[in-house]
């Protein structure tokens, strides 16, 4: 099996992947997603698709911009994709390490995964290359603040996680409004009544917790709708 890495800009490489985002993803990401997601400014960005034999098996998107609230720049892999059948080979290790030279080329500090639901085939992989989970967002659609208080009480009764942060979702035009709330009391000071998501942020501190961690988060007795994992890898 021969397999080839080509790195360039996203718009020049995208059309060697259109055809297969949907069997990457299990036809819950699109081309179309895709090309919106590449559309978007950064600082920099960089775009690596995977051969086998000359035919596109994979691929990822990776951006670095700076972020003032943190004082650094942060290099994101934003897209990772691998049709399922290559994914036991060292495909994703020959992408991630790209990612990561990419990244220090870019001057960045940390170079960041987020995974979700869809795609946690790749956690072994990350591992390996030495990306460690640093925390888990959870995600649920609500529509009041009852459901939010529901929440932070069944949370509550999970002693063995580490939430470090909670948030209440509005709409606000097309943007979010964000609100942190520590406890039910903080729900009463903000002065709206129609919320639309509810986020946690859960704190991993080692990578033998991370499967732990997620069991005690499905126990909290809450149909969460995403759940996204962030690994790190220092620069």
């Amino acid at each position: 099996m021969s397999i080839k890495i080509v790195q360039d800009t996203p718009k020049k490489m995208y059309n060697e992947v259109s055809s297969i985002v949907n069997d990457c993803f299990e036809g819950v990401w699109s081309a179309d997603d895709l090309l919106q997601l590449i559309e978007i400014p950064h600082e920099d960005t960089a775009f690596m698709v995977a051969y086998v034999n000359d035919k596109p098996v994979g691929y990822t998107f990776v951006i670095a911009d700076y972020i003032d609230e943190v004082d650094e720049k942060i290099a994101t892999i934003q897209e990772f994709g691998l049709l399922p059948e290559y994914r036991d080979s060292d495909i994703a290790s020959n992408l991630l390490e790209k990612a990561i030279v990419f990244s220090k080329e870019s001057k960045a500090n940390l170079m960041e995964q987020v995974v979700s639901i869809i795609d946690q085939w790749i956690i072994p992989t990350l591992i390996k290359n030495n990306l460690r989970p640093s925390e888990i967002k959870a995600d649920r659609e609500i529509s009041t603040p009852n459901e939010a208080k529901l929440i932070l009480t069944n949370l509550r009764k999970c002693p063995k996680l580490n939430v470090i942060m909670n948030q209440l979702f509005y709409e606000n035009n097309s943007d979010l409004e964000t609100h942190i709330i520590e406890n039910e009391f903080d729900l009463d000071d903000i002065p709206r009544n129609d919320p639309i998501a509810f986020g946690s942020v859960i704190s991993v501190d080692k990578t033998e917790d991370l499967e732990n961690t997620l069991e005690e988060l499905k126990k909290t007795k809450v149909e969460w709708d995403e759940i996204g994992i962030t690994f790190d890898y220092t620069l």
